[in-house]
């Protein structure tokens, strides 16, 4: 992969190990993407950029006292897995609808070792758990439409990090009530996507 020139470009100084642990993630992708639908996204480089280093990125915006992720709509991993690579310190709950793409997160979290992992198959609304400190969601299906069902269900959340575009952004700005501070901010090489990071304002 191009991890490390990505990671650079984008101002990450990552271990060494870490890079080879993303490779050993991207191996998995591949083979199971041959088989279901995990990800359009597999040439070597965008992999690197879009996956694994946007992942990390987004890593940097949590607070320091954040200690249990809810990644809404895993899919293939993202941006959870690499969190969860990155901050062994930090308990990653990776919550996917679809069978076998959860299949697939839980033969990645088996094979990899990931001990701060759990992969919960079930629609995000019906998990009865709402213990987190943050939520992240990268890629919903009819995500704009569900802004308001994802922020009740990061009730008890500190921080919300949604990624998307100019319709997300505006889908946070009708739906986001006097409780949440939230800003837009660009992604590094990203024409159009951002991450909307809300806030509790009371914070």
């Amino acid at each position: 992969m191009h991890a490390r020139a990505w990671a650079e470009r984008f101002g990450l100084s990552l271990p060494e190990v870490l890079y080879h642990k993303l490779g050993d993630h991207y191996e998995l992708l591949l083979r199971w993407n041959e088989r279901i639908n995990l990800t359009r996204i597999i040439e070597p480089e965008e992999a690197a950029r879009f996956h694994y280093v946007e992942s990390l990125y987004i890593g940097e915006f949590l607070l320091p006292s954040v200690r249990r992720i809810a990644d809404v709509g895993s899919g293939g991993g993202f941006p959870g897995i690499p969190l969860a690579m990155a901050r062994p310190d930090v308990e990653v709950v990776l919550i996917e609808k679809d069978r076998k793409r959860a299949v697939f997160l839980m033969e990645v979290v088996r094979r990899l070792g990931l001990e701060n992992v759990e992969v919960v198959r079930e629609r995000f609304e019906a998990y009865d758990r709402r213990d987190f400190d943050a939520l992240l969601c990268r890629a919903l299906e009819r995500m704009m439409e569900r802004v308001p069902e994802l922020l009740a269900f990061a009730k008890e959340c500190r921080q919300v990090l949604l990624l998307g575009g100019g319709d997300l952004e505006r889908a946070v700005a009708r739906h986001a009530d006097s409780g949440w501070a939230w800003r837009s901010l660009p992604i590094p090489y990203a024409r159009e996507r951002r991450v909307l990071l809300l806030e509790r304002s009371a914070c």
